[in-house]
Order: C-alpha cells, then sequence, then structure tokens
C-alpha cells in the first residue's frame, strides 16, 4: 500500500523550483526538471535505493471532474502498463500526503530517471549517427508495439516526451493525455500541433493508433534533418507545411479519410506533389568525403516514407514497422513484450468529483512498488 503512512512514515515540505512539494524523506537532492499544464517534475535520488527517479506532481488533479478523469487515465494506464523492459517510462511508486479520503488533493507519481529526452539530443551540436537514430527509432517503435497491444493510444508523442539515458536506453514518457482505443468518437484535442497526424484535423474525432506512428515519423525526420519539419503556426497552416511535403491526397482518398469542411477545403485546394523524401532524408555528401555526412539509407527513407503516409490507413502499425529491413539488425519478436488488450470499466464513465477522488484514492491505497524498483542503480550519476 502507497497511502500517507503505510510505506511512507516521514515526510518533509520544501520548495523545488515554481512548486510546493510535501514527500517522503527517502527522497533528497531534489532538482526541477520541467512543469507543465497538468503536471511538475522534479530530480531527486531515492536514499533508501540509492537511484535517481523521477517524481512528477500531478497539478489540481481534483479541480474539475475533467481533470480528476484526466488523473485517473493516467494514474490506471501507468500501471497497466509497468513493466521492466519494455521501452516505456517506470512507475516505482505513487503516493499521497493526505492522511483521510477526504483531505485527498494531492498525487505524486514516481518513474525511474533518464538523464535526457530526446529533444535536448536533437539540439546538441553534434548530429546523430544512422545507426543512432535506427536504434531510437527502433526503441520507440518497440514501446510503441507493447503500448498498443494494450489497446492503447499515447496521443501526444514528441521528441520532450521521449526520455533517453547515456547508453541511449529509451523510454516513452508522459501519460497524460493517453486513453485505451476504443469505436466511439475521440476527443479532438490531442498532442502539440507539429507532431499531430493530419487526421485530427481532417477528421476531428474519428482516429486510431496509427496517429502515434505518425509522431514516429515526425520524429525520425526530425533526428536526420534537426528540426522539426511541420512547423504550422495554427490548424490550417499545419495541414499545409505537412502537405507541402506529402503532397495532396487524391479526390478518393479525401473522401475515404475527409470530414465535411476538410474534405471540401482540400477538394478546393491546387494539388501539391510529393517530395523527394531522399533528395529531403537520404544521404549527403561533402565534396571531398566518400562517406555520408547526414541522412539515412534508402531503407531508411522508406521507412519514414511510410510512416509518414498522409493516409493513415497505409501507415504500418509498430509490429510492422518494427519488421522493416531498416530495423532488422534490432528486430526480434521474441524480446518486443506485449500485453492483452485493455479493458476498464472507468474509462468512458461520467462520475463526479468525489466519486473520481474515492476511486483515485483507492488506486493509490493499493499500489504495489514494482520488485525492480529496489534495484540498486547508485552509480547512476
Amino acid at each position: 500500500m502507497a497511502a500517507h503512512n503505510k510505506v511512507q512514515s516521514e515526510w518533509y515540505t520544501t520548495i523545488c523550483g515554481e512548486c510546493t512539494y510535501t514527500l517522503p524523506v527517502r527522497y533528497q537532492e531534489l532538482a526541477p526538471i520541467g512543469q507543465g499544464a497538468f503536471g511538475a517534475v522534479i530530480r531527486a535520488t531515492d536514499r533508501e535505493t540509492g537511484q535517481k527517479v523521477a517524481i512528477k506532481k500531478i497539478l489540481r488533479p481534483f479541480q474539475t471532474s475533467t481533470h480528476a478523469k484526466r488523473t485517473y487515465r493516467e494514474l490506471k494506464l501507468l500501471i497497466r502498463l509497468n513493466h521492466q523492459d519494455a521501452d516505456v517510462v517506470q512507475l516505482y511508486n505513487v503516493f499521497t500526503p493526505e492522511k483521510k479520503l477526504n483531505d485527498f488533493k494531492t498525487l505524486y507519481l514516481v518513474f525511474n530517471f533518464l538523464d535526457y529526452n530526446l529533444n535536448q539530443i536533437i539540439k546538441r551540436s553534434k548530429p546523430l549517427s544512422e545507426d543512432h537514430i535506427r536504434l531510437i527509432i527502433y526503441s520507440i517503435l518497440r514501446g510503441l508495439k507493447f503500448i498498443h497491444s494494450a489497446g492503447i493510444m499515447h496521443r501526444d508523442l514528441k521528441p520532450a516526451n521521449i526520455g533517453i539515458d547515456r547508453e541511449l536506453n529509451v523510454a516513452i514518457l508522459d501519460f497524460g493525455l493517453s486513453r485505451v482505443i476504443s469505436d466511439d468518437y475521440q476527443t479532438g484535442y490531442v498532442a502539440t500541433r507539429w507532431w499531430r497526424a493530419p487526421e485530427i484535423f481532417l477528421n476531428w474525432e474519428r482516429y486510431d493508433e496509427k496517429l502515434d506512428i505518425w509522431s514516429v515519423g515526425c520524429m525520425m525526420a526530425e533526428l536526420i534533418v534537426r528540426r522539426p519539419i511541420f512547423r504550422g503556426q495554427n490548424h490550417i497552416d499545419q495541414l499545409h507545411k505537412i502537405m507541402d511535403i506529402t503532397g495532396t491526397p487524391d479526390t478518393k482518398t479525401i473522401d475515404e479519410i475527409c470530414a465535411g469542411e476538410a474534405r471540401s477545403y482540400i477538394s478546393r485546394m491546387k494539388p501539391i506533389p510529393k517530395q523527394d523524401f531522399n533528395q529531403l532524408f537520404g544521404y549527403k555528401y561533402n565534396a571531398t568525403i566518400n562517406t555520408p555526412i547526414a541522412g539515412v539509407s534508402p531503407e531508411g527513407v522508406d521507412l519514414l516514407d511510410r510512416l509518414l503516409s498522409f493516409d493513415h490507413r497505409q501507415r504500418p502499425t509498430a509490429e510492422q514497422a518494427l519488421a522493416h529491413p531498416f530495423l532488422h539488425v534490432h528486430h526480434n519478436p521474441k524480446d518486443e513484450p506485449t500485453l492483452e488488450p485493455t479493458v476498464d470499466e472507468h474509462q468512458d464513465a461520467v462520475h463526479t468529483i468525489e466519486e473520481w477522488r474515492s476511486i483515485i484514492w483507492q488506486i493509490v491505497e493499493e499500489f504495489i512498488p514494482p520488485s525492480w524498483s529496489n534495484n540498486d542503480h547508485s552509480d547512476n550519476s
């Protein structure tokens, strides 16, 4: 159990960055990592295990029933996806400093710590080699295969949500926008715009896990050219930035994948030809060296072309992408974990704030830290 005094016995309150934290004394040496609309994250050292961890404070988890449902989804999916070797962030601990359900207003999640995120890696002065790009994309797709096998969409994949350590071990982070895949209409607003799949603009409430595949393609292209490739200023501009590279879809595809106003808008556009992906992302040479100084092989270009198919139906699944020749050096189906599809009785439930509070309190009470979270990683400094 992980309630106030079931595991944690001594607490302290401190300020780190812009937030106040009330933590078990086992977590020391705090340093801010970042803060978003829904959570603030700090680094800490777990004195009981010697390892560095990341602690996320959920901001205003019960401000509204929507906030509470989002908190529930994130916590439930993190527990469902908790695995020692799946290229997905690992949930080590869950706690609240509040002693009683009626006082419950604060929630903390403790994860394995990764030194960097992919955004920081891309911004380094030294370009990544093709082998590094291959390994990173393989690892992200391996994590996605695991997530999608459970019937879960991430919905917010971007470089800042890909953790990476000094040995290039990768973990998919931040499941705050994730949800179980269903045939029902989906929530329209997902993903940071530059990594958002075109079907979100074209068919606002009908999409599936292939939107995550598009985001992987965006990140692969970004690893190659070292900048986001679709930098739209708004929804319409984003769609234009995408079609400037992928070209406009044909009439049949427009009719099949676009809804309402989007169908009319694209149908009226002057056709845009697809750009040559090999020129954009293939090997680059300088005048004196016969070995590539940037870009990826024709096999890498082919994988990227498939990941960035404008029509989501033409994109590979994560499992299919892992079997692509570009990734064959890493691909091993026996070492790519999967899960049974998730069934969640509260996925589309409508509850009051107090009902969500009670449901989440029970999850926190029943949480058992995974056995591997106690491994000593004190050399990871």
